[in-house]
């Protein structure tokens, strides 16, 4: 990515952060495009609900080797909606999981909208999962300019430029 590149990002990030949770949830939608899938497969889901399988079978969604995480657009009003346990705890409706309900975003943009949501909702929702998943990979990548462990976090990584990251890393 050139420097160019990185000041265009710079300006879209900070304008996203003035933008209202509907607002950021629009413009990504109109950034990367619908969702592909939906997040689990409805009847796994279900069976998992009335307890017959222990774990539930996800769509096919994802994009990661591009960099971007798939985000729950209802994490204003319920919170850890990809965690089995409080699935199962909450008994969280499969609507939750549509693709119309999902939105992609990179790390910066999954952030910014936790932080969104922690503000809207007088950090009723959103802040955990800004300060327990998220904001420790900004620290790891930004602050201790370490490359992330797992495989299909480093693809989010290329958003940076290489000389952030500390010698030896060899990707």
């Amino acid at each position: 990515m050139t420097e160019a590149d990185h000041e265009i990002r710079y300006a879209e990030y900070m304008n996203m952060i003035n933008m209202t949770y509907s607002e950021a949830v629009a413009y990504l939608l109109n950034k990367y495009g619908p969702v592909k899938d939906n997040y689990f497969n409805e009847k796994s889901y279900q069976r998992f609900l009335n307890g017959e399988i222990k774990s539930i079978s996800k769509g096919k969604y994802a994009r990661t080797s591009e960099g971007l995480y798939t985000h729950h657009v209802d994490e204003n009003r319920a919170e850890n909606l990809s965690d089995l346990r409080f699935i199962r705890h909450y008994q969280y409706p499969f609507s939750m999981h549509r693709k119309d309900r999902l939105v992609y975003a990179d790390l910066i943009e999954h952030l910014i909208l936790h932080a969104i949501i922690a503000k809207e909702t007088d950090g009723r929702f959103g802040e955990k999962g800004y300060s327990v998943f998220l904001a420790p990979n900004v620290d790891q990548w930004f602050i201790s300019k370490k490359m992330p462990e797992p495989e299909w976090m480093k693809a989010g990584c290329k958003l940076i430029p290489e000389t952030t990251f500390k010698r030896g890393y060899n990707e």
